[in-house]
């Protein structure tokens, strides 16, 4: 198997962004459009109860927004033709798995999170040093989204193919996975610090640098039975 080099990703996806820095902004608008009402729903606020619950609703539509996105950025990275139409080609065709996507991984976020609150309050110090391990789980949860929108999209499989695969490109990759994220967590950072830059880059620069790496390291596995013919 070829070695997985992390400067080319880096380098590689920072060239995609630039050549098609319009279809940057424009997924990354998009998107953005479609996450807003679920941030207003769970930030801190005098909102009204019955108005954040309407705006949680529509966690349902992020799923197939990201899809959209990393659609768009897939085709582009392989220099495929794209029309504004495909990001809603792919938002129709992944809705159902792209959510259920999206919810089985908050749902794993805030179960991690939850349980490392409770086991660190435990006035117990082999306990609370324990607790240490839903950090360790938190952070490769990080890991793991860097391949499973990227995988739903390459591979059009199911959700259980796509976690289970997800999992095992982390684990057999770990080292180029776990910088491909603090990078991508870092880029990500300064979109949100910026604010603009969340509307214009944020999902953009995201799924391309995802969707890189991805590709790169699939490559390593090139001379196995494409994952496709199962």
């Amino acid at each position: 198997m070829k070695k997985v080099l992390i400067w080319p990703i880096i380098k590689g996806a920072f060239i995609d962004i630039y050549d098609n820095l319009g279809w940057v902004l424009f997924i990354s608008a998009l998107w953005f459009g479609f996450a807003v009402p679920v941030v207003f729903a769970v930030l801190p606020g005098n909102l009204h109860i019955l108005l954040r619950v309407l705006l949680g609703i529509s966690v349902i539509f992020l799923g197939p927004a990201t899809a959209g996105a990393y659609y768009i950025a897939n085709r582009l990275i392989k220099r495929e033709s794209v029309e504004w139409r495909d990001y809603f080609y792919a938002f129709k065709k992944f809705f159902w798995r792209a959510e259920a996507l999206i919810l089985i991984y908050i749902l794993a976020i805030i179960i991690v999170v939850v349980d490392f609150m409770f086991y660190s309050q435990i006035q117990n110090m082999v306990v609370r040093i324990l607790s240490i391990f839903w950090i360790y789980l938190l952070l490769f949860l990080g890991i793991l989204q860097t391949y499973m929108f990227p995988l739903l999209i390459e591979q059009d499989t199911g959700i259980k193919k796509v976690i289970i695969r997800s999992f095992l490109l982390s684990i057999d990759n770990i080292g180029v996975s776990f910088v491909m994220f603090l990078v991508v967590l870092v880029l990500c950072g300064i979109c949100i610090i910026t604010g603009v830059g969340a509307l214009l880059l944020l999902m953009g620069v995201k799924s391309f640098f995802d969707t890189k790496t991805f590709l790169n390291v699939m490559e390593k596995y090139e001379e196995l039975p494409s994952s496709k013919e199962e």
